[in-house]
């Protein structure tokens, strides 16, 4: 998950104060305006990228890497064109902190591969809201190693906690199969996906207050085909298996695709409008999750589970407005 505040170069800070000035009001409000679109969108990407998962069979970590792959590729041709065209200047690529990116990296892949297994098991409408612990397990890192913590901010946190763990139990609906054990186990793989992102925004919002934002794509990227690759190799022995192509790679690389146009979105986002609330609006992926789920894929019904559904979507959106003033 991206970070929720700060994430952009001190240059890109000075053009955006240059830019927001009281002679030009007009420009300001265009710019907020695009800013909230931005964070809109990115928001139903974060729910989009998901999907191809449900349309795949293949191996959860093995999947993971062809999603990587596509990530990489994309990363190289955004970095190729921003320091290309000298749109940005070009990172230093040998710097030291990008060894906490590629631990990112490592992180993530755990995460994703979780994520994943987590979709097979309970489907998309159920994961999300446990998965989306990510959001107060960041915020917690970023209170009490990054901020002043105050009892404001952790009152405000342990409200939206609270209103999510009450939206995630509502929306686990027990499937017609009634197979608790799998149920549980989904559970459990979406919590470690959350603590596992939770702790990879903390790393990125620690790399880029350090000045590092396409380098970190770059790295982030490699890292992740990098481990999703070792640990596919030692979870079936069969590593000829990474390099054969399949139709069925192309689910994983749309997963890549969109991830990285989620992440580039973001970025812009956090130039145009402050972090919190472009963190805030992000968080509507989960309402965008859970409606797909429940419409497009009818892993719930909704005629026979409405209430329960409806009060779900209430302490969903209670828990982004009560993150939000935990910032």
């Amino acid at each position: 998950m991206i970070v929720p505040r700060n994430y952009y170069s001190k240059n890109q800070a000075n053009r955006l104060k240059y830019r927001r000035t009281e002679k030009c009001p007009y420009i300001e409000e265009r710019i907020v305006l695009l800013g909230v679109f931005f964070s809109v969108l990115v928001s139903i990407l974060f729910a989009v990228y998901a999907v191809p998962r449900k349309f795949s069979q293949q191996n959860a970590v093995l999947y993971t890497m062809w999603t990587g792959v596509a990530y990489l590729l994309g990363s190289v041709a955004v970095c190729s064109v921003v320091w290309g065209l000298g749109l940005e200047k070009q990172e230093n690529l040998l710097s030291p902190w990008h060894l906490l990116t590629a631990l990112r990296g490592i992180i993530w892949v755990a995460g994703i591969a979780s994520f994943n297994i987590a979709i097979d098991k309970i489907g998309l409408a159920r994961f999300n809201q446990w998965k989306n612990f990510q959001g107060p397990i960041g915020t917690l890192l970023m209170l009490a190693f990054l901020h002043e913590v105050t009892g404001a901010k952790v009152l405000w946190l342990l409200l939206g906690m609270t209103a999510m763990f009450i939206s995630a139990v509502l929306f686990t609906i027990p499937s017609g199969d009634g197979n608790r054990k799998e149920n549980a186990s989904g559970i459990l793989f979406a919590l470690f996906a959350a603590a596992c992102f939770g702790l990879t925004a903390f790393i990125n919002k620690i790399v880029t207050n350090h000045g590092f934002i396409y380098s970190q794509l770059l790295y982030h990227s490699l890292a992740v085909v990098a481990a999703a690759a070792i640990f596919f190799v030692i979870q079936t022995g069969k590593p000829k298996e990474l390099f054969r192509l399949s139709p069925e790679n192309w689910l994983p690389a749309t997963s890549g695709a969109l991830f990285l146009a989620a992440t580039l979105l973001s970025i812009f986002s956090y130039t145009m409008i402050a972090g919190g609330v472009a963190w805030s609006i992000t968080q509507l992926n989960a309402v965008w999750t859970i409606l797909i789920g429940i419409f497009v894929f009818r892993e719930v019904s909704f005629k026979k589970h409405w209430q329960r559904i409806i009060v779900g979507f209430v302490f969903a959106m209670a828990a982004i407005v009560f993150l939000l003033f935990a910032l």
